[in-house]
């Protein structure tokens, strides 16, 4: 089961959000923002509902400086809110600080956390501007928008099974029709004169008869 988190600095705390509120007000012109909050997301699997609850209170949050709030946090009405996350396949430094945090406090417990910062935004926002918001806060060479509307039954990333290596025989006596067929075939991203390349490679470096294809 994924358990879901809000961390929020504290009003005199809240530093990151106060200058995000100047910044937008400044560099993108938006002065209907009457305030900006900024909250860390966690979402947690495979803890122990007692090392989580510590981590709440020692690992994800400092009670006196942080809210914490479980699942959901209050918002106004009208408040326009959006989260933002790590492309797959980027290192995220705050889930992994979290889970070796997390082992300090019981090392045979093994979390799978991920996170995301959500930004709520109060005041009078057109939708321009609100996509004009987005645009400054995600860097889309990094990361992505994400939805905070249902939390994800796992954390887990299954990978489907690579299909078994392609062995084609017969490699460097095929003629040059036959060697173009087979490049159509494959959709590889290089162009026919470096297949004809490989070839050439094969049979005057390689010295063999096979060529295996991913």
């Amino acid at each position: 089961m994924v358990k879901r988190i809000y961390v929020e600095k504290k009003e005199p705390f809240a530093v990151t959000a106060r200058e995000l509120q100047e910044e937008m007000k400044n560099y993108l012109g938006i002065e209907g923002i009457s305030r900006v909050r900024v909250l860390i997301r966690y979402d947690v699997e495979n803890l122990s509902d007692e090392v989580f609850q510590k981590a709440c209170r020692t690992v994800f949050s400092e009670p006196p400086v942080d809210w914490l709030f479980e699942t959901t946090f209050e918002m106004q009405v009208g408040d326009r809110v959006f989260s933002v996350e790590s492309l797959p396949g980027q290192f995220d430094q705050r889930a992994d600080s979290a889970e070796q945090c997390v082992k300090f406090i019981k090392e045979d417990e093994e979390p799978v956390i991920k996170t995301a910062v959500t930004y709520c935004i109060s005041g009078t926002v057109s939708d321009d501007e609100f996509e004009k918001i987005k645009g400054y806060c995600i860097n889309p060479v990094d990361s992505r928008e994400t939805s905070d509307e249902q939390v994800p039954e796992t954390l887990i990333t299954v990978f489907d099974e690579p299909a078994d290596v392609a062995v084609f025989d017969g490699f460097t006596q095929m003629g040059e029709d036959r060697l173009k067929e087979l490049y159509d075939s494959l959709g590889l991203a290089m162009t026919f004169r470096d297949f004809l390349h490989i070839k050439k490679y094969f049979t005057d470096e390689e010295k063999r008869d096979r060529k295996s294809v991913v």
